[in-house]
C-alpha cells in the first residue's frame, strides 16, 4: 500500500507530493493524494475573495472517513519522506470526522502520532 501511496504521490503533477491513507480496523479505506480537484465540502475561498481549487490529500481521503478510524499522511521528496504534518484546515476536517489518530511523516523521514 505504501507503494501505491508513493506512485499517487509522485505522479500527481503538483509541486508537492503526499498521499494518505485512510484505515478502519487495520484495513486500508482509501488512498488519496493531493491534487488540483476540488470538493464541495472542501471548499477554500480566502479573504480576498479568490477561490483555490485544489484538495490536500488528506482531504481526499477524508471523505470516506467513519469516526474512529485512522489516518496516515506521507511526502514524498526526492531524498526520501519529509514533513506531512496536517494543516490547520485539514486538521479541522480531521477532528470533524471523528478521526483520533494520525501519523504523519517528519523532516527526518520517521513518524510522528497526534492523538485527538
Amino acid at each position: 500500500m505504501y507503494y501505491k501511496a508513493k506512485k499517487l504521490a509522485t505522479e500527481n503533477g503538483r509541486p508537492y507530493h503526499l498521499a494518505a491513507i485512510l484505515r478502519r480496523r487495520g484495513k486500508v479505506i482509501k488512498i488519496g493524494a493531493n491534487t488540483s480537484k476540488t470538493h464541495p465540502r472542501f471548499g477554500r475561498v480566502y479573504e480576498d475573495g479568490t477561490k483555490k481549487y485544489h484538495m490536500h490529500a488528506e482531504m481526499n481521503v477524508l471523505r470516506f472517513a467513519q469516526a474512529g478510524d485512522t489516518l496516515e499522511v506521507m511526502r514524498f521528496h526526492k531524498t526520501g519522506l519529509a514533513m506531512a504534518k496536517p494543516c490547520h484546515l485539514c486538521m479541522g476536517h480531521i477532528k470533524n470526522s471523528g478521526i483520533k489518530h494520525v501519523r504523519y511523516t517528519t523532516e527526518s523521514g520517521t513518524w510522528k502520532e497526534i492523538r485527538i
